[in-house]
């Protein structure tokens, strides 16, 4: 069942974002991702990563509104060192580290405000986020694994190189993957740069 709705989520915003270029020209974005965790995920968390980066396609079907999908992927981690934990009558003690290794896959709308040599942009995506989570204690774990449905609003500007088609993306991203049956909420801030390419 799982697999199935993980290439059902991926045919549909490829086929998305396949329709829309039709349309009049678009962006692809290549980013590297940095985040800083929030919420549950910063008592989880608390270290900031910069290890991610995503994919994005955006076709414009009118002159300012841009539709697309992205995909990413983004790992998390914390290392507390040694420590002791308590479990009813027993301590462990052992090497204590943390991940959390995220996938989201979304469909994405975007508004650019100009199409000038500054691009300003406001837009959201929609969708899923695969997250696996591990908390590390010595060579034991605890381990996680659910689909989470999730939005992301984010603000950013795309800036051209010149007359020609590539030019640099920045955008702020907020991440929220919503509770499961098994698993809490995870939320952070997303600040990313890169590549984009206009046709």
């Amino acid at each position: 069942m799982k697999r199935n709705k993980i290439f059902l989520t991926s045919i549909f915003v490829v086929l998305l974002g396949i329709s829309s270029f039709g349309q009049g020209g678009g962006i692809w974005n290549f980013d590297w991702n940095m985040g800083f965790p929030m919420g549950d995920t910063k008592d989880f968390i608390g270290q900031p990563t910069f290890r991610g980066f995503s994919i994005e396609g955006r076709g414009f079907v009118t002159e300012s509104i841009a539709i697309g999908g992205i995909g990413a992927w983004n790992v998390f981690y914390e290392n507390f060192g040694w420590s002791t934990t308590v479990e009813g009558t027993k301590k462990i003690y052992g090497y204590h580290r943390r991940y959390l290794n995220v996938m989201p896959l979304m469909v994405t709308a975007h508004y650019y405000f100009s199409q000038g040599t500054i691009q300003p942009y406001i837009g959201a995506g929609v969708g899923t986020y695969f997250i696996e989570s591990r908390d590390y204690m010595g060579i034991y774990y605890y381990q996680g694994k659910d689909w989470h449905f999730g939005i992301a609003p984010e603000v950013g500007v795309v800036m051209p190189f010149g007359s020609g088609n590539t030019g640099m993306n920045i955008n702020f991203k907020y991440n929220m993957a919503a509770k499961t049956k098994n698993q809490p909420s995870y939320s952070w801030l997303g600040i990313n740069i890169g590549i984009s390419y206009l046709f």
